[in-house]
């Protein structure tokens, strides 16, 4: 894998996982539901035994939906990458349509029960492809990926359990807090 591929892998998937897990990470915390002075051993038994109590509760929960799709994908590491990459494929599909309207019309060519099972399969191909979201994002670099993804995965975690004297960072959080509300 040569450097610009590696650069890429960093662009498409490092920097969204430090994004991703700096943002869901600063509402746990924030929201008490774990300790900031854990360590990451700590961390990680938190957020399975967090992930138990979600599958207990019919309704997710508490949490808002970001996080609730985060335990739906499995949380830790690997859910948060293969949310990532859910979202990233579900975007490509919509913006295929939005550039090309006449795919919706070409979809019911065969008929209305065609076109339901064809969107099905999609859907659930597109969900396979995030379940191993580390061939989704390279061919030749699977290594790479799961590397790029782990680092940023705790660069993110680490951020934001040292963020919380930062003012700059609690007014952005303020702002993302209103774009997805907690379910309580």
């Amino acid at each position: 894998m040569d450097f610009i591929a590696i650069l890429e892998t960093i662009i498409k998937l490092g920097i969204p996982m430090v994004v991703l897990s700096w943002v869901i990470f600063t509402w746990l915390y924030g929201g008490g539901d774990l300790d900031r002075d854990a360590d990451r051993k700590s961390i990680n038994k938190q957020v399975k035994k967090m992930k138990k109590s979600f599958k207990k509760k019919k309704d997710g929960g508490t949490s808002n939906y970001m996080v609730e799709k985060w335990m739906w994908f499995g949380s830790g590491f690997y859910g948060l990458a293969g949310l990532w990459t859910f979202a990233v494929i579900e975007f490509i599909d919509v913006f295929r349509v939005m550039v090309n309207p006449s795919l919706i019309s070409e979809s019911f060519d065969d008929g209305l029960v065609a076109a339901v099972v064809n969107l099905v399969v999609n859907q659930f191909s597109n969900l396979v492809k995030a379940f191993v979201w580390f061939s989704y994002w390279s061919d030749d670099g699977v290594i790479v990926s799961l590397l790029v993804a782990y680092v940023g995965y705790w660069i993110g975690v680490e951020v934001a359990r040292r963020s919380e004297d930062l003012p700059m960072v609690q007014e952005l959080l303020r702002k993302l807090n209103s774009l997805f509300p907690s379910r309580r």
